[in-house]
């Protein structure tokens, strides 16, 4: 007889038929993304708001035959049918048995081993309950089979049972001391305790602070009693709170990503951007008003995608390396281009990597932290990629060397920092005059190495600096606050030519133009240009 069934089993996994019907009425009764699961799920809805309209009307005996016919018949064989089909869907039996039938004695008692498993869940006693008229009531916990959020959050609930075990144990242990010393307290004395079941009933009412008053104590020390239930129920529903609320906004962002998912294959040219730091931020302002990019934003730091949320984007709060989840963003092919933005080279070239690992046609944008990295970069075959104070360097000095030979001045960088380093050795390598002040030793003995003129080491919170006369200061210390100081002391101490800031913090410009800087270069805001370029530049090419 095992011979037989496995031979079955064989026939079943290579029927191809077979596989897409199961397949077709699994994806049907629990895959969100099917499209017919919704029809499916309304149809269910709609039958159980009909089920318990009928019960209802029943109660009052206002009722035409035909309607408990309709639901004796019908609607019972609907949820009949349905049940088959979740017993028949919830394992692949024969792919078990094909897989395991040399490492198993006893095939049938394996295969009745699974099944009753699953017929004893609670899911699975619900909908085999709710098949009989008797029990039309339990129909109403069917829901949660069909609205998804319901579902979600119930098993986001189940996550949390060890929690709920532990208050299950708690709270029965409390209700019953409290309740056998309000019987042995009261008992004989209260008229409105009758039995231990009244004690019992009035110890939960009280520890859960509903207090209906139909028991109350009457005796002094059933008093104290009741005050200590009352001070054990508060602590207990703080509790039953905690774990609630954290289970439910664990849930909810799975929620909300998957709403974002789902939204996602409605759009149309979608900019994906992996990272909402500065340059995630600064680039996605820019998508936002652009007539034909629509930004995506994957963030995995939880109060960064909550400020992206705020901001009025869509965000799915997870890890953006994920294979699994770059996969399903691109199943409409509606994903025009990728940029990965964030601070970390090893979580861009993953993000890289992966991408084009699960997705035949990406293109790819990155940002390089360190320059150093280019080589690592450039193998992943990355379509384009910006290193921040590349870019703004190069318009930086672009600038710089044209206003200096103009105005036949030299330039003085307030910082020799990363900044201002590959600024001022291009500048002077073009024989431009260059002066160098700084707060700091170490960078002063840097400066001096690469061979500028030290004008003076000043100090952060300086009241006069006296720079040359004809000359261009650039403010490029790493912190914009001190930037900003500097700024307003120039000008507060008379100085009139130019004075230009290498900003690398978009939140401190507005501090910088009203403390009398004539130009800024954002390292954000050029590096965030140069990324919608080159995405425009492959579209027109494409």
């Amino acid at each position: 007889m095992q011979n037989t069934l496995l031979s079955f089993s064989k026939k079943l996994e290579n029927s191809t038929s077979y596989q897409k019907k199961k397949t077709f009425f699994r994806a049907l009764l629990d895959d969100v993304q099917s499209p017919y699961k919704k029809y499916f799920d309304t149809f269910m809805i709609l039958l159980i708001i009909i089920s318990i309209s009928i019960l209802i009307l029943d109660k009052s005996g206002k009722i035409s035959p035909w309607l408990l016919a309709l639901d004796f018949y019908f609607v019972t064989v609907m949820f009949a049918m349905e049940y088959i089909l979740r017993f028949w869907t919830s394992h692949d039996i024969h792919k078990l048995i094909v897989a395991k039938h040399k490492e198993i004695d006893n095939i049938y008692w394996y295969v009745i081993k699974i099944k009753l498993r699953y017929m004893i869940s609670l899911p699975a006693l619900i909908d085999f309950i709710a098949i009989f008229p008797e029990f039309r009531i339990v129909r109403l916990l069917k829901l949660y089979h069909y609205m998804h959020g319901a579902s979600s959050l119930f098993d986001a609930l189940l996550k949390k049972r060890f929690e709920f075990i532990f208050l299950g144990y708690t709270l029965f242990g409390i209700t019953f001391t409290f309740g056998s010393i309000f019987y042995l307290l009261e008992f004989g004395i209260n008229d409105n305790l009758t039995s231990y079941l009244d004690a019992l009933y009035w110890a939960l009412v009280t520890i859960s602070t509903v207090g209906y008053g139909d028991i109350s104590p009457v005796t002094e020390i059933g008093k104290v009693v009741s005050m200590f239930g009352i001070i054990f129920g508060i602590a207990m529903i703080s509790f039953v709170t905690s774990v609630m609320v954290s289970a439910f906004s664990e849930r909810f962002d799975t929620l909300r990503n998957q709403d974002s998912i789902n939204h996602v294959s409605k759009m149309k040219n979608v900019i994906l951007i992996n990272g909402y730091g500065h340059l995630g931020r600064t680039i996605s302002k820019k998508l936002k008003s652009h007539p034909l990019y629509v930004p995506l934003i994957i963030e995995n730091n939880e109060s960064k995608a909550s400020e992206a949320l705020h901001d009025g984007y869509k965000v799915i709060h997870a890890d953006g390396s994920s294979a699994k989840l770059i996969a399903t963003l691109c199943q409409r092919d509606n994903i025009i281009a990728m940029l990965t933005l964030t601070s970390s080279d090893i979580d861009n070239i993953y993000f890289i990597l992966n991408a084009k690992s699960v997705y035949v046609k990406p293109i790819i944008y990155s940002r390089i932290n360190h320059i150093a990295l280019k080589a690592q970069y450039r193998a992943t075959k990355v379509d384009g990629t910006v290193e921040p104070y590349a870019v703004v360097s190069k318009k930086a000095f672009t600038y710089l060397y044209k206003h200096s030979q103009e105005e036949k001045k030299s330039i003085t960088f307030l910082g020799y920092t990363h900044k201002s380093r590959d600024i001022c050795k291009a500048l002077k390598e073009a024989n431009i005059e260059i002066y160098i002040y700084d707060v700091d030793e170490e960078r002063i003995q840097n400066a001096r190495n690469d061979g500028f003129k030290i004008q003076k080491l000043i100090t952060t919170h300086q009241e006069n600096i006296p720079l040359l006369s004809d000359t261009i200061a650039v403010c490029a210390m790493n912190e914009e606050a001190i930037n900003v100081y500097y700024s307003i002391t120039l000008r507060a101490n008379g100085f009139e030519d130019k004075i230009i800031t290498l900003s690398d913090s978009k939140e401190d410009n507005r501090k910088l133009f009203l403390a009398g800087v004539n130009k800024i270069f954002d390292m954000y805001e050029e590096s965030a240009n140069q990324l919608i370029e080159m995405i425009e530049n492959h579209q027109k090419k494409g």
